[in-house]
């Protein structure tokens, strides 16, 4: 069996710790493991998980991100500046 490494924020890995707890998997290998199992006979999950935005961003540009929400015209002006605080809390996103 092979060893691959992720690294995960400090929310992802305990909720993937209550995951391992609430459905009873041995240890969070196991729990990945399935989700690759899901993965592998459903493959179109990972188009659905598009809609609900699991994939990973293509910039973490606070500014490009609040930037092209903007554009789009549909959210409104209080939406755009709670994105933009929530993006500049975030320890993944950086503000340029």
């Amino acid at each position: 069996m092979s060893t691959v490494n992720i690294s995960l924020t400090t929310n992802q890995a305990t909720m993937v710790d209550t995951f391992v707890t609430d459905y009873g998997y041995a240890n969070r290998s196991e729990f990945f493991r399935a989700i690759l199992r899901l993965v592998f006979r459903n493959p179109e999950v990972i188009t659905k998980a598009e809609d609900a935005l699991l994939l990973s961003p293509t910039t973490y540009n606070t500014s490009k991100i609040v930037s092209e929400f903007s554009k789009s015209k549909k959210y409104s002006k209080e939406f755009l500046n709670d994105l933009e605080m929530g993006l500049k809390e975030s320890p993944n996103f950086i503000d340029l």
